[in-house]
């Protein structure tokens, strides 16, 4: 029987993932697909490091992977676009990035009257 403070140690069993893969040339006539991962400064913290991955456990967190993806596709000149994956026990899946992006949208000069 476990008790209050076991729980607390208790490690999530991850049972899928979510992988970004951009195509890069490794020659003349061939590619490769490979996954990114890199770190920054934290913008909200100057002092600190941001690690920032292609990689997640967890479907709440695709929506800032995509983000991520779509800001190194505009950022780097050699990366033109990418895959996103979902690995779990049935085996691999593409997933459309569409699906996991929020457009956030800004009227101005808006007008409220009858119709």
């Amino acid at each position: 029987m476990t008790g209050p403070a076991e729980n607390k140690d208790m490690i999530e069993r991850v049972t899928e993932i979510y992988v970004a893969v951009f195509p890069l040339p490794v020659g003349d006539d061939r590619m490769t697909e490979v996954i990114l991962a890199g770190y920054g400064r934290d913008p909200d913290r100057p002092n600190r490091i941001q690690i920032r991955a292609t990689v997640e456990t967890h479907v709440s967190a695709v929506q800032d992977l995509v983000a991520l993806c779509d800001e190194i596709v505009n950022e780097q000149e050699e990366i033109e676009s990418y895959r996103l994956l979902k690995f779990d026990k049935n085996g691999i899946h593409g997933l459309n990035p569409d699906a996991f992006r929020t457009f956030k949208q800004v009227f101005s000069h808006a007008q409220y009257g009858r119709c």
